[in-house]
């Protein structure tokens, strides 16, 4: 059995069905429904046998009326908790409720009965058990976990094929939360797919300008997986009257590097631009992926330290809710892995002592962009030359962030090209004031005819929430100290720089930037809803006035149906003046241009825009398939007004078709423009239509976008696929559909796609059997999977194909087949049990055949049926057949 494929079944050595899960669930059920000390009714007297002395562990076992119903010597096994039939199961491993991963053991019957899994030492410390507390030998030898692991104890849930592992909190080895081990991640399939997305546009204007034109434009986003390897590509193409024309954007080779928490890529690509701007580059980037974290330890937030008296129970409250519990030995305690919250707020610890004291402190926390944990990195390096940006080059750049402690992150870069060299430093200080983060670049250059220059530039951030209020305020200012600083970006299009206008080269100060501030504030209004503000104000060195805008928002729910929106905005772009280097002026003949320096003057613009939008459902707003009626009207100072209204929802019971109906009347130009959309989302990908209708023209326009996967299995069609997918095998499963898997189902080869999964998290894939065959069940119908970014991850569910027969089983004399008997097929497999009535359910893919019973291990208490389905519907849902049960020593 391929484990890196995760099956969820047990395999060919013990496979109970679904079904004799079910069975033994509802035995368990009766049997503490009706204890051995409350004879049935109608139940036959029994001569009084002596009291029998009470093993240590008799308080844990279940005591099964035998006299309940006849015959009841087969499941008598039920009388112990944990009853399980030794073979080797794959299950999925939990400890102390956590999953740990899927693994494929052993469960041993040893020499009073009893069934346990074999656990090894490395199985145990993987789960996360302390080694110390393992007693017993080590390597691959099957460790008993009761006498293993002192405290501990197991459940195995047959049907859901789960092994609960419980373990005293003391002896468990302290993981993040959401901790996937290394060896649970799964690299994938070696496949090849393609995405696609196709558009085409139709145009036509009326009136006394009458053309029309169509356009047909194509994206396709397509690579290879090989083992660790992906090798990723994508384009477009764009076909008109005047041709068709291909576009390569970018083509790279990628590989995870788990141990070093980092990823490589190989190729084409760009920087973050997360200290210095952002290039795009042809070469080798070596950066971390903070997607290998556990989610608890992604983000900032700040390490809480104590001390607990005694055995404590802690609880941290942020913004009046409670976002982490545990319960820590006396001691001092860290908790270094909390979830980073969406917003700022300072962290209230309480430690409540066994014996009732409490104690509480408070940690402050904010943070801005750049802040990292105590004890966290963060690095990238790239050696590489640029792509597409005017004169290319090659370069090297580093940068490398340290989170000291819960108060200061340190930032560092460096960036080196031929013309071109710059270093930051900086780093985040948080107090109860606020996080505070500042950052300095000096940056020399050599610029096309303008020589060499320097300078520096100072970025400064600020973030704070206030909680009596709720507000949040966030500050971000920008500081170009002397005219002499450039970005790499301005270096490498210099020559764009001195463009020509009539024969005359601009100026190289023009437009660059000398002071920028951002300001926001959002503040919670509690029920009557929420209000947003911000501002920026840019200056610039040169020939261009200062740019100012503001924004603000209000935004309002009521009755949770009524959805009120307003806001305002006001822009105003400065006036600029366009320079000119040399020539004669008497050749512009331009009003605007001052003769005297040869300047242009561009004259500034000022833009007020109020906007009032009103959105609530056509009907109950809690079914999915409401439509939604959103009305707006906007005011803007140079353009009038604009009154628009809409219609949009889903339809269908997968609500995978969507639709929108829009109308609008712009007052300035007095015109009204008409448009509606629709999209299909099918089993091979989306189709898409939209159209409009304005005046003098109409327009419409058709989509189609989706995935293909090429693997050892065939070609599968399905969704646009995101980088990290699945592939779903499940032969036999045909019309299955996949949960959450954007209304996927499986194809006539027995495949289906996953567009899309979370990189180093467990996933759940789950099939709905719901238009199925009939004549096909699911042996399991959900599984996890915690893949690698990039990976195409195949995931098999086995099924059971076949007529599903229901057998009544009579033994030569009459007797009827005590319930609970197990039932085998040629192969020894268990595929069901006997329940009341010496009735059977099995599945059996064959026209004839024999089915094996045992209810012990004498003889005498087997037999072997046959069974002939020649001539009979085995359309049905259920074919019900008698048939004779002959023990070995029955006459033929």
């Amino acid at each position: 059995m391929d484990e890196r494929h995760h099956e969820r079944v047990a395999s060919n050595s013990a496979r109970p069905s679904v079904l004799v899960a079910l069975w033994t669930i509802a035995l368990v059920a009766l049997s503490l429904f009706y204890p051995k000390a409350h004879a049935a009714v109608d139940a036959p007297a029994t001569p009084a046998t002596p009291a029998t002395p009470a093993s240590p562990d008799s308080s844990d076992e279940y005591q099964f009326d035998e006299n309940l119903m006849f015959g009841m010597g087969s499941v008598a096994r039920f009388n112990k908790p944990n009853a399980i039939e030794p073979g080797d199961y794959s299950v999925e491993l939990y400890i102390n409720n956590h999953f740990v991963q899927r693994a494929t053991l052993r469960f041993s019957a040893l020499a009073d009965g009893r069934v346990q899994p074999c656990l090894t030492a490395a199985l145990l410390e993987n789960a996360g058990v302390k080694r110390s507390a393992i007693e017993g030998a080590g390597g691959e030898a099957c460790l008993e976990l009761v006498k293993a692991v002192k405290g501990a104890s197991f459940t195995f849930d047959m049907g859901a094929q789960r092994l609960d592992l419980q373990v005293p909190q003391s002896l468990i080895n302290r993981m993040p939360q959401g901790y996937v081990p290394p060896e649970s991640l799964d690299s994938g399939e070696t496949l090849g797919f393609v995405n696609y997305n196709l558009n085409h546009y139709h145009v036509s204007h009326t009136g006394s300008y009458a053309s029309r034109s169509d356009s047909s434009y194509g994206v396709f986003n397509s690579g290879v997986n090989m083992g660790m390897w992906r090798l990723r590509q994508q384009g477009s193409v764009r076909y008109s009257d005047q041709g068709a024309e291909w576009n390569s954007t970018l083509l790279y080779l990628q590989r995870p590097l788990p141990s070093l928490q980092s990823e490589l890529t190989l190729g084409e690509g760009y920087t973050s631009g997360q200290f210095f701007s952002g290039v795009s580059y042809r070469g080798l980037e070596l950066a971390s992926d903070e997607r290998m974290l556990p989610e608890s330890i992604r983000g900032y937030a700040p390490t809480v330290r104590g001390i607990a008296q005694s055995n404590a129970r802690v609880s941290i409250v942020q913004d009046g809710s409670e976002i982490y519990q545990t319960v820590v030995p006396a001691g001092p305690f860290e908790i270094s892995d909390l979830y980073a919250t969406h917003y700022n707020g300072d962290l209230q610890v309480t430690v409540e002592e066994a014996d009732g004291r409490i104690s509480r402190f408070s940690v402050p926390f904010s943070s801005v962009a750049e802040s990292l944990r105590p004890g966290s990195s963060r690095y990238a390096f790239a050696l590489a030359r640029t792509r597409d940006m005017g004169t290319d080059t090659a370069f090297t750049e580093l940068t490398y962030q340290h989170g000291l402690s819960n108060a200061v992150t340190v930032n560092s870069g460096l960036r080196l090209a031929q013309d071109y060299q710059a270093v930051l430093l900086g780093g985040v200080y948080a107090n109860w004031l606020g996080a505070f983060g500042l950052d300095t670049t000096y940056a020399r250059s050599d610029v096309q005819r303008a020589g060499q220059m320097s300078g520096w530039m100072s970025r400064l951030s600020y973030s704070r929430t206030f909680e009596p209020t709720q507000t949040l305020l966030t500050v971000a200012g920008y500081r170009y100290f002397s005219a002499g600083y450039r970005d790499f970006g301005d270096v490498l299009n210099s020559s764009l720089t001195y463009n020509t206008y009539n024969g005359y080269a601009g100026t190289d100060n023009q437009y660059l930037p000398n002071t920028r501030w951002e300001v926001s504030v959002n503040q919670a209004l509690d029920v009557w809803g929420s209000l947003y503000l911000s501002a920026a104000t840019q200056n610039y060195r040169g020939g261009h006035d200062r740019d100012t805008q503001y924004q603000m928002g209000y935004s309002q729910v009521f009755n949770d149906t009524l959805r009120l929106n307003v806001s305002v905005a006001r822009q105003r772009t400065g006036p600029s003046r366009s320079g000119y280097a040399g020539g004669d002026p008497g050749v512009i003949d331009d009003p605007l241009v001052d003769s005297s320096f040869n300047q242009v003057q561009v004259p500034g613009i000022t833009e007020t825009l109020v906007l009032v939008s009103l959105s609530f459902p056509l009907g109950d707003p809690s079914h999915v398939n409401t439509p939604v009626l959103n009305s707006s009207v906007s005011h803007s100072v140079n353009y009038g007004d604009v009154y628009q209204s809409s219609l949009s929802g889903v339809a269908g019971e997968e609500q995978s078709l969507s639709y929108g109906l829009d109308v609008s009347h712009d007052a300035e130009q007095r015109q009204n423009t008409y448009s509606g959309n629709v999209q299909k989302r099918t089993r091979l990908g989306t189709l898409g239509l939209n159209a409009s209708k304005g005046q003098d023209y109409w327009q419409a326009a058709g989509s189609a976008r989706g995935g293909v996967a090429i693997h050892r299995g065939g070609i599968t069609l399905g969704p646009y696929l995101g980088d990290t997918f699945a592939l779903v095998q499940a032969k036999g499963a045909t019309g299955a559909g996949v949960l959450n898997g954007q209304g996927t189902h499986i194809d006539s080869s027995g495949y289906a796609l996953v567009p899309s999964l979370t990189p180093y998290r467990y996933n759940t894939i789950a099939l709905d059997p719901e238009g199925m065959d009939v004549n096909t069940e699911l042996e399991s119908g959900q599984q996890r999977v915690a893949p690698l970014a990039g990976a195409a991850v195949k995931i098999e569910f086995k099924t059971r194909s076949g007529a599903a027969l229901l057998i009544t089983a009579h033994l030569p004399q009459g007797q009827v087949i005590p319930m609970g008997a197990e039932v085998m097929d040629d192969q020894g497999v268990v595929v069901g049990m006997v329940g009341q009535g010496s009735q059977a359910y099995v599945r059996s893919e064959q026209q004839a055949g024999h089915f094996s019973i045992r209810w012990g291990e004498e003889a005498d208490e087997q037999c072997v049926m046959a069974y002939d389905l020649k001539g009979l519907n085995l359309k049905q849902p259920l074919v019900r057949l008698d048939s004779e049960c002959r023990t070995a020593g029955s006459a033929p």
